[in-house]
């Protein structure tokens, strides 16, 4: 995306596809300004590929841009049991 690019811009032009949860800006800390590229989360996976299809090549805030789907990393949970140690060997 543009530099320019704000995340209500993202998710502006993202929500025509469905219902976006969360749009993001990944900003380089040391420099204060955007990497150029950002995350658009939706309500379903139907919405996400139908974004995917339709914005990819699409021209956003004066540059053109190139879609990917990513599935979110899960996170390890830190309620589930943990082992306390490993088998022992025969």
């Amino acid at each position: 995306v543009s530099f320019s690019t704000t995340k209500e811009m993202l998710a502006d032009a993202f929500s025509q596809f469905g219902h976006v949860t969360e749009a993001t800006i990944i900003m380089d800390k040391g420099k204060n300004r955007s990497k150029g590229y950002g995350y658009v989360t939706f309500s379903t996976e139907e919405e996400a590929q139908k974004a995917s299809a339709d914005m990819n090549g699409k021209v956003l805030d004066g540059r053109v841009i190139f879609v990917d789907n990513v599935r979110p990393i899960r996170r390890y949970n830190t309620d589930a049991p943990h082992a306390r140690q490993l088998p022992e060997e025969n």
